[in-house]
């Protein structure tokens, strides 16, 4: 686990080791201590604490109390709970990898999740919310936080109003794209218009890899199954994989694929090196991409940007 998502005075929830070698690591600091790194002058290079794999569970669950904490206060600032909760989140997705998707993993990302419907409901302007995930570090972490925001925007622009179904949304959209944790590197890292068929083919795969990952567990509702098979289709049905139409897509998916576009073009990436402002980004939707989306939902992101009084440009 990377140094930076420990809380310097706080009590480590286990115990943490430096890896001196493959087989060989030292105790450094003990379950309950108190974690002060400045007095145990470590080495620069030495930016990872390793822990037993039986005991991430409990690393994790601590590193969600601290965020929970933290997005409750009044006294810290919006993108300093962002981070914090970006590391949460980070930890949600190696307890994931390593120890696949069980209860504690559900229940860690429910509380996540959670969290960024409070950072939302506390600063619901669009451009703010993208100004502060796209500061973020870690791509998947970064684009999983967005859209999960995004989507809780466009809903409650929408007059969503039921606890459950926005819950449910922002639980889906933030893992909505699990299965990417399995492509090799080289895929992730190459624009798409630079891949073969064959490694289109293993991209595409990653919404069937999310949920064979998330159907390990029973409790995980179909509509969050939905979120992840279904977040690259779109209205016309010229999405992927099962090239849905608009009116055969889930409630929760149409509103996802949307901000998962969304938060494509407005983030930098292999596939965007040169991302758009919002105001931009909605009309490149809109005009460039033929507005390809579920109309009520495009709608509706397009008034939550209008009602924070960011000017649309007009098109030609």
């Amino acid at each position: 686990m990377s140094k930076d998502e420990f809380i310097p005075g706080s009590k480590a929830p286990v115990d943490l080791h430096l890896k001196l070698s493959e087989k060989h690591f030292l105790l450094v600091i003990k379950e309950g201590d108190k974690i002060n790194f400045d007095k145990m002058h470590f080495n620069e290079k030495a930016q990872h604490l390793y822990i037993r794999k039986s005991e991430y569970h409990k690393a994790v669950g601590q590193a969600l109390t601290i965020a929970g904490i933290v997005v409750d206060s009044e006294k810290i600032s919006t993108e300093k709970k962002t981070i914090i909760l970006s590391r949460a989140a980070d930890a949600i997705f190696k307890e994931i990898e390593h120890l696949g998707f069980d209860h504690q993993a559900m229940e860690h990302s429910k509380m996540v999740s959670k969290s960024i419907q409070m950072l939302v409901d506390a600063k619901p302007d669009l451009t703010s919310v993208v100004d502060m995930m796209s500061a973020l570090s870690g791509d998947l972490i970064r684009h999983s936080m967005m859209v999960s925001a995004i989507s809780v925007i466009i809903a409650k622009q929408m007059k969503w109003t039921m606890a459950q179904n926005l819950e449910k949304l922002a639980l889906g959209a933030l893992l909505h794209d699990v299965g990417m944790k399995e492509l090799p590197d080289e895929i992730l890292e190459m624009p798409r218009h630079a891949m073969s068929r064959d490694q289109i083919s293993i991209y595409e795969s990653h919404v069937y890899r999310g949920v064979e990952i998330l159907r390990t567990m029973p409790s995980v509702s179909d509509d969050i199954i939905s979120i992840v098979l279904e977040h690259h289709e779109n209205a016309p049905g010229q999405g992927y994989p099962r090239r849905l139409r608009d009116i055969k897509m889930n409630p929760f998916a149409r509103i996802v694929a949307l901000a998962d576009c969304f938060a494509e073009v407005v983030m930098p990436s292999a596939n965007n090196p040169n991302p758009k402002t919002p105001a931009l980004a909605i009309q490149f939707i809109e005009v460039t991409m033929g507005q390809p989306f579920h109309k009520p939902a495009f709608t509706a992101l397009k008034q939550a940007l209008i009602a924070n009084s960011v000017p649309l440009k007009k098109t030609a």
